[in-house]
């Protein structure tokens, strides 16, 4: 049996009957708002978790700084010890950038 062109439906069917009407219309709203609503605080979170590690980080370097007393701890901001066009990893592990191959590599 191949399918036809015509839209219409076999007989004995009501269209009412094959659509999702309102009900399946409100459980798909449901479920949008609902995985929104579920990035916004995995969003949230991951910012928090990012944010503490980052205090953790420059804690452990003041302390460092403090314990060694011909170091240069001078009790900056957590980005003092980049001079110039220092190419290795910022305090989070990522590359600066530029890098070997960036625009200040001239």
């Amino acid at each position: 049996m191949t399918p036809s062109g015509d839209p219409t439906l076999k007989p004995g069917l009501d269209p009412a009957s094959v659509t999702p009407g309102t009900l399946g219309f409100l459980a798909t709203l449901f479920v949008v708002v609902l995985v929104i609503l579920l990035i916004r605080d995995m969003t949230k979170r991951i910012r928090r978790v990012r944010y503490t590690a980052e205090v953790d980080q420059a804690r452990a370097r003041r302390e460092a700084g403090a314990a060694d007393p011909g170091g240069a701890a001078d009790g900056g901001a957590a980005g003092d010890d980049r001079r110039g066009g220092a190419q290795g990893p910022d305090d989070a592990g990522r590359p600066m950038p530029g890098g070997k191959h960036g625009p200040d590599n001239r």
